[in-house]
This record gives C-alpha cells, sequence and structure tokens, in this order.
C-alpha cells in the first residue's frame, strides 16, 4: 500500500497557492456575483378585510448608510433638490396573481427626537392569501450607484373577512350610476350611497383661552371629539367630515423649526428641533402633529360595533394658501411670512412658503414636472409629490379616509377673491388649472415626470375632490358654481361647491326658497355627469356669544338637506360648525354658550329624520327628475318647489320632497306605467308617515298621468305643529315627503 505524499513542492508555495485563490474568490463574488442586501422585516402572517396591517422594516448593516440620512433627505423619494441622494420604500401586495397593490413606505417618529422608524401601511380589500414583496431603492450619498433591493417576504399573508367593518369610499366605475360614491365590499364590488356630510374642520386648542391672545369664543369653541362630534355623527346616521389638515391643528409643513406633540388633555407640547439638525419649512414633516393625526383617523374608524367616519380631508386648505392680500385673510393668512411679520406663529405658515425668497401662492401653483430637471418649477413640484406621497403612505390606508381634497376652495387661495367670471384670482392664473389636473393624475398613479419618473399615486384609489364657492356670483348662472373642475380628462371625482346663501328677503319663507333654489342651481351646473356634493353649507348663528342663536338657519339646513338628496346629489349639504358664529351640529351636554339652554339647535335630529324616510332605499338605481331626459316628470304649479327620484326599472317609483311658499301643493306625475301604485306621505321633520293619514292604492291609467295634491296634507301638519317662531324654532308644515310606489302583482 502506498503512502499519500501530498502535493509536491515548498509549504510557503502551498500557501500562496491557496491563499492567492481565496483571494480571487472574494473578488470575483464582490465584481461578478450580485451582493444580497435583506431588508429586515417584521409583519404578521394575519389580517382582516379592510383592517390596517404593517410591515416593520429596518436597513441591515449594508445598508446602514440609509440608517443616517438627513431630515431632509428622509423623506425625499423623488430626489427633488436633485443631488442624487433618495429613498424609495413599497411593498408589493399580490393576491393568487390576479390583483395586486402597490403601497409606499413611510418614515416616523414615534416620541420627540426618536430615531426614525420605517413602516409600510396596507389594508387588504380581499379575503385570501397575499404574497408580500418589499421593493427598495435608493442611494445614500451623490456618489455611488442606485441601490435596489426586492425581496419576496416568505410567509404569506392570510386575510379574513369580519363582519360589520364599512369599505372605503371610491369613484363610480364603467357602467355604474355617476352621481353617487360608493362603498368597497371584502368580494371586489361596491354599492353606492349617500354621504350624510358635517364640517368640524378643526378644533382649537383647549387651553387657547389661558392666553393672552384669547378671544371672545374662548374656551367654547373648544370641543372633545370623541364625545361631542363623533358620538353625535354616528347617532344621527352622518358618515362624512369635512376635515383640515389646519395650520394652527395639523399642518405637516410649517415654518416653525419645532414639532408639535399632543399631550394627554388636549394642548400642544413645542418641542424645538437641534440646531445642528438638518431643517428646512418644506422637506421635514412634522411628526408630532402626524402622531396626532393618526389618533384622529384611529377614532374615525370605527368598528364591527360602530360605523365609520370618512373624512373629506384637506392636507393644505385653502387657508395655507392664501396671503394677506386676499380679503378672507382679515388677521392672518398661511403663506406669507415676510408679509407677516409679528402677526403669526411660525407653525401658521405653510412651509412651501419657504422654497423660495418671496414666493407667491401663484408660484406654489406654477409647479410642474413637465420641466427639465434643472428648472425650480419641476423640483418644486417633486416637493409637493413627496409630501402628497407621504400622507398617502401614511393615512391612506385607511378606510377613514374617504376623500382626498386637493383644493378645497380654489376662489379663496392666493392674494384676491376668485371669481370665475370676472378672471380674477385662480381664473387669473393658468396655471393653476393645470396643476389641479397634474395632481389628480399624480393621485391617480398616472402622472410621468419629463425624465420618465412615473409617481407612485394613491394605491387605493381614493375618490378626489376640488370646490369652489358662492363668493362669486352666488347661485346665478355662469358664477363660481358652474366651474366644470378643470381641464377635461383630468378633473376631480367629487365636484363640490359651498353654499352660503346671501339673503336680503324680509321674510323667512323667501330666505328658505332662496336656499332651496341655490341647491337646485347646482344640481343643474353644467359639470357633467359626475358625483356633485355641496361640501360646505351654511349661515351665522349668531354674531358675539351672548346673541341669541339663529331662528332662521335651523329650518334652512333642513330644507337644503331634503331638496339636495331628491335633487340627485351625491349627498346632503354639509353643515359648517366651528364652535363660534356657525355654531356646532347641535347643542352639548356641558355648560357654556353651546349648552341645550343657550343653543337649542339639533341638525343630528334631522339628518335622522331624514335617514328614516330613506331607509331600505339605495340611491344605486334611483334617478334626479332634474337630470337632461328623464323617464319621469314632475311639474309643479305656482311658487311650489318639487324634487323627486324615480327607479330606473319598470314600473317605476318615484319618491319625493316638496317646498311650498303659500301652502299649495299641487303637482303631476308623468311617465309612469300603468296600473296601481300605493301612495303614503310622510312627515320630513320626523322620517315617519304623516299622523292620521294612511297610505292610499291609486290607479294610473294609459296616459301615465297621475295628478296629486298634498294640500290638505300640509294644513294637517301645520295645525299639529308649534307655531312658528312663538313656540319653536322649526318653521314645520311647509315641506312634505312623499312614497309613490307600484303594487306587487299589478
Amino acid at each position: 500500500m502506498k503512502k499519500f505524499r501530498g502535493v509536491p513542492g515548498r509549504p510557503g508555495q502551498i500557501i500562496v497557492l491557496v491563499a492567492l485563490i481565496t483571494i480571487l474568490g472574494i473578488v470575483y463574488k464582490f465584481a461578478f456575483v450580485p451582493h444580497r442586501r435583506e431588508l429586515l422585516v417584521q409583519y404578521k402572517t394575519r389580517g382582516r378585510v379592510f383592517e390596517r396591517w404593517e410591515l416593520l422594516v429596518t436597513f441591515p448593516k449594508e445598508l446602514d448608510a440609509f440608517n443616517h440620512l438627513p431630515d431632509t433627505q428622509v423623506h425625499d423619494a423623488y430626489d427633488a433638490n436633485r443631488d442624487g441622494i433618495f429613498l424609495r420604500l413599497a411593498a408589493e401586495f399580490r393576491l393568487n396573481d390576479e390583483h395586486t397593490i402597490i403601497v409606499p413606505g413611510f418614515a416616523m417618529k414615534k416620541k420627540p427626537g426618536g430615531p426614525w422608524c420605517w413602516r409600510v401601511r396596507w389594508a387588504p380589500d380581499r379575503p385570501g392569501e397575499w404574497s408580500v414583496t418589499v421593493r427598495f431603492a435608493g442611494r445614500p450619498g451623490w456618489t455611488g450607484k442606485v441601490i435596489t433591493v426586492a425581496q419576496k417576504l416568505k410567509k404569506p399573508v392570510h386575510v379574513q373577512v369580519v363582519k360589520g367593518i364599512d369599505g372605503p369610499l371610491v369613484a363610480p366605475g364603467k357602467g355604474q350610476h355617476p352621481g353617487y360614491l360608493r362603498r368597497l365590499r371584502p368580494d371586489g364590488t361596491s354599492q353606492a350611497l349617500w354621504l350624510f356630510g358635517a364640517c368640524r374642520a378643526w378644533v382649537v386648542n383647549p387651553s387657547a383661552s389661558e392666553s393672552a391672545a384669547a378671544g371672545k369664543w374662548d374656551p367654547d369653541e373648544w370641543l372633545d371629539r370623541e364625545t361631542e362630534l363623533f358620538t353625535p355623527m354616528r347617532e344621527g346616521g352622518f358618515n362624512l367630515l369635512n376635515q383640515w389638515m389646519a395650520p394652527w391643528e395639523f399642518l405637516l409643513v410649517h415654518h416653525d423649526r419645532a414639532e408639535f406633540w399632543r399631550q394627554p388633555g388636549g394642548s400642544w407640547q413645542r418641542e424645538p428641533l437641534p440646531m445642528q439638525t438638518n431643517w428646512s419649512a418644506y422637506q421635514c414633516y412634522d411628526q408630532g402633529r402626524a402622531r396626532a393625526f393618526d389618533r384622529l383617523v384611529s377614532q374615525c374608524e370605527g368598528g364591527p360595533e360602530k360605523s365609520t367616519i370618512h373624512l373629506l380631508l384637506a392636507p393644505l386648505s385653502h387657508h395655507s394658501l392664501q396671503m394677506r392680500g386676499h380679503p378672507w385673510g382679515w388677521q392672518e393668512s398661511g403663506w406669507s411670512p415676510w408679509n407677516d411679520a409679528g402677526r403669526q406663529t411660525l407653525d401658521r405658515l405653510n412651509g412651501f412658503s419657504g422654497f423660495k425668497r418671496g414666493m407667491s401662492v401663484w408660484d406654489f401653483f406654477a409647479a410642474d414636472p413637465g420641466r427639465p430637471s434643472a428648472d425650480w418649477r419641476a423640483q418644486l413640484f417633486d416637493h409637493q409629490a413627496n409630501f402628497f406621497r407621504y400622507v398617502i403612505a401614511r393615512w391612506g390606508y385607511s378606510r377613514a379616509l374617504g376623500v382626498w381634497v386637493l383644493v378645497d376652495e380654489l376662489d379663496g387661495v392666493g392674494d384676491e377673491l376668485g371669481v370665475m367670471a370676472d378672471k380674477t384670482g385662480w381664473w387669473a392664473h393658468p396655471q393653476c388649472d393645470r396643476w389641479l389636473a397634474n395632481m389628480v393624475r399624480l393621485f391617480r398613479g398616472e402622472l410621468v415626470r419629463a425624465d420618465g419618473l412615473r409617481y407612485g399615486g394613491d394605491p387605493f384609489h381614493h375618490p378626489l375632490h376640488a370646490a369652489a364657492t358662492s363668493s362669486g356670483g352666488q347661485a346665478e348662472r355662469g358664477g363660481n358654481l358652474d366651474w366644470p373642475g378643470g381641464p377635461p380628462g383630468a378633473r376631480p371625482d367629487l365636484l363640490g361647491w359651498h353654499w352660503y346663501p346671501y339673503y336680503w328677503e324680509d321674510t323667512w319663507s323667501a330666505g328658505w326658497a332662496y336656499a332651496i333654489d341655490g341647491v337646485k342651481s347646482f344640481s343643474l351646473a353644467p359639470v357633467g355627469k359626475r358625483p356633485r356634493l355641496i361640501s360646505e353649507f351654511g349661515a351665522p348663528d349668531r354674531y358675539e356669544p351672548d346673541d341669541e342663536p339663529s331662528w332662521l338657519y335651523p329650518t334652512m339646513y333642513h330644507h337644503a338637506i331634503w331638496a339636495a338628496v331628491f335633487a340627485g346629489q351625491a349627498g346632503t349639504p354639509m353643515d359648517w360648525d366651528d364652535g363660534k358664529e356657525f355654531g356646532e351640529l347641535r347643542w352639548r351636554n356641558r355648560e357654556g354658550v353651546f349648552d341645550r339652554k343657550s343653543y337649542p339647535i339639533d341638525h343630528v335630529a334631522q339628518v335622522k329624520a331624514l335617514r328614516r324616510f330613506l331607509a331600505g332605499l339605495s340611491p344605486e338605481d334611483l334617478h334626479s327628475t332634474l337630470a337632461a331626459n328623464p323617464k319621469i316628470k314632475c311639474e309643479a304649479a305656482g311658487a311650489l318647489r318639487l324634487f323627486a327620484l324615480y327607479s330606473g326599472k319598470e314600473p317605476r317609483a318615484v319618491y319625493g320632497w316638496l317646498f311650498s311658499l303659500d301652502g299649495q301643493a299641487g303637482f303631476t306625475i308623468s311617465g309612469l306605467a300603468p296600473g296601481k301604485y300605493r301612495l303614503g306621505w310622510y312627515d320630513p321633520w320626523t322620517g315617519a308617515p304623516v299622523p292620521k293619514e294612511s297610505s292610499q292604492t291609486l290607479s294610473v291609467a294609459q296616459d301615465g298621468v297621475l295628478k296629486l295634491d298634498g294640500g290638505p296634507v300640509l294644513k294637517e301638519l301645520r295645525r299639529l305643529a308649534k307655531p312658528f317662531p312663538e313656540e319653536s324654532r322649526l318653521d314645520r308644515g311647509r315641506d312634505l315627503a312623499f312614497k309613490l310606489e307600484p303594487v306587487g302583482g299589478e
């Protein structure tokens, strides 16, 4: 047997050879074999449809440079400042290789001065087994190559349906009723719904009354959202809330080098940022205010035993885009720090006004992704895109996020009142409509930058909203209510109008008729077939805390919500409430100028009555008689205001509401199929059938015409009501509702 003698040669030569082979292997590995960089991802493997599910993402040592980005770079997904540094994190959720959602990630801080934590928030819209792939692209310095990661997570996410959880709102699609928003179902379908809305766009600091600047309404302007807003809204069946990220509460971009963290009692604590921290007014987002907004969104989400309140959310309200020259900015604006020195605190100033010295609001709207990369307008647009990417990433998952408001009052921005007929304000600056169209495309994921980069958009497809006001022309044709929503092909899904009637008539009924006629005028506005909503409505309840609350407005609000629904609008006009001159949704249970004795007004009761009448009905197949070429026509004589909806299927049911100035209520319905119908009269103030009035069975002849007269019923309602205004703020007996439904089997 031969002995093994090994490799011939000196021992030193062997060591050198082995070392050389090892070095060559290492060089080959890093030069020719891609270096695998895996993100550290924590997540749960189970979720529930329409509820938040979250990824926690951490960068490993190989990507440690991204843990130390300056604060001005953390949110820069689109390299807006063109320094080559950026970070884009997203997660791709896929169901059965058929349905895919790509959700952007975001960075947050849990406490003042805490570290950045990366998150991806997602709400599955269908049950099943979802695979997840985390995608990352970034460059931590101005030199070096772009680093990309596509990391499929090992375990899928199993999603189940939970009964009683509301789905998010979506815009109507092809073949669906164009007049209403819809609510998503777990099976991927959706259903049309009416919006019952209120406006309490902000809450002031409860300790404001202790400051030297306390106003005459403190401390009554403050309310507790949970008990004094959300509870009565849910009780009345409200499902939509007009909410701003107001400059004095939730504005994420401002000029104060600090963050504002909400304390347990509701006040805000200012936390200055260290001077060595990189900071700019338009690149850094207030993490304290963002954390507080997390809480508000969670409150609105509800659950199986608590309905969802959807937010009509304005991340940048008109107030933050308003200059001192504008007539609505009497004491303060949200834009121009150089004009307002000493008159505002920096946390109330829109941070985007710091993009360049002397920048006006019209420069803000000049932002343009179609410009060359080095153009300031292209860079400004990317800063705006970074901001909206952030709010989409942090709150877009939530079913409480109902509608994105791109411009809440476009005639209220800039330095002058915008009047479409006079081409002032918004309409004097062509870049404004172009900006809005670009924002619509951005949110829809359709916008491409000049260099070919596609903006991420809103993966949850929330409807988009913009609104004008009645300040330009009231409700007359050609006024601001006829604004079509911008350039064709890139218009918001839900068109809004803010109706604040300026009435000069010297009678109660004439003021109510004026408000009703404005509602009708908006229904007839030539803005195309899409949902339209009076997203603000109001009149001052009183001008001073000691004044007696309005006797006119409660009845005006009542008439407006009934008129809007039966005129075919997407929902009820949204009462503007501010805890001051414009009052509240209803009286409060605590002592003050809004307690039940001092403020005997209850709009919640009015919505409850309307919803009682509508119970069992769906707008899915209801059409307005005001539409062009209706199948059913309703014609009234004299000064009678009459609005009606009819079903799309034969034989057609008709549901209507009328308002009479003089007690006369005769009208004709034509286009009905011959046969028998059951007619029921209802009291709009209760939503219940009129007392002592049983339903009637009527016959419709071959001509399809039916003549009705609600006058006797109105007379009976007036007899039963407390006299106005001697004993009641509510002038009952001037309006009436009815249901005309075919008798089954006839």
